[in-house]
């Protein structure tokens, strides 16, 4: 690797850009050995609302890599990093500059091993009662939601799943906790970024998550921040990029 592209959907919110995208991209600087890096946006539509908002304009996915080859790189030589949750609509979009011969890298959630690991750090490190909320996906990769679901309830932790948009809508993890008759829940975002949907979706106070589990009962203590401010993700997606290179050292 001589050059390195870290992806994310994106977000228009400076305080989640900040707290939770700047820590991880600053890791995988150091990690990356000194490689030149760029940041991209997958979303165009948080590109074009960022660049009005601040006048900063974030490339996309394609434009980073057209950037890179500009200065002299070729194709081969530059690593995408993704920071998506699960390899779904935005991931995909990542996994079209394979065929210019870009190499591409895992999402969070790449295979089982990805989903055990994440489920043994987070019933760690989350003590109380916890609702992880994702944003969710109509492709195949929605069905992750599903499988962690099941490795929390192997493990017997006391934490549940749901997505906004996905197949696993909140009434499942609310389901189970009525079930266990927990009373003071956390609910954290599953989610790179604390942005629109967080701030909105999961903890607004119409028609989001913490709103529907209050109404049920149930008191609701946010978790702050993205997934992003969390050290054990963070050294996940550290991990992947090390492997890459490891890879090229071999070769």
């Amino acid at each position: 690797m001589k050059a390195l592209i870290i992806a994310t959907f994106g977000s228009t919110h400076e305080d989640a850009l900040r707290r939770d995208l700047d820590p991880v991209v600053e890791d995988l600087k150091v990690a990356s050995e000194g490689s030149p890096t760029r940041v991209a946006f997958t979303s165009r539509m948080v590109i074009n609302r960022y660049e009005k908002k601040t006048g900063i304009r974030y490339l996309n996915e394609v434009e980073a890599v057209d950037a890179f080859i500009d200065e002299g790189y070729k194709a081969e030589d530059i690593f995408v990093q993704p920071l998506h949750i699960i390899e779904g609509f935005e991931y995909e979009k990542l996994a079209r500059l394979k065929s210019r011969g870009v190499k591409v890298g895992e999402a969070l959630f790449h295979d089982e091993k990805d989903l055990k690991r994440f489920a043994e750090e987070a019933g760690r490190r989350f003590e109380a009662p916890t609702v992880f909320v994702g944003h969710g996906s109509h492709m195949a990769a929605d069905k992750d939601y599903d499988e962690l679901n099941r490795i929390f309830e192997e493990k017997n932790f006391p934490h549940r799943v749901c997505t906004i948009e996905g197949s696993v809508d909140d009434r499942v993890p609310l389901s189970f906790m009525k079930e266990m008759g927990y009373k003071d829940i956390q609910l954290a975002p599953l989610l790179l970024l604390a942005g629109d949907h967080a701030k909105n979706d999961i903890f607004g106070d119409e028609e989001s998550v913490k709103k529907r589990y209050e109404e049920a009962g149930i008191k609701v203590t946010p978790v702050a921040g993205g997934m992003g401010s969390w050290d054990f993700v963070r050294a996940i997606y550290v991990e992947k990029l090390r492997r890459h290179l490891e890879e090229v050292c071999e070769n």
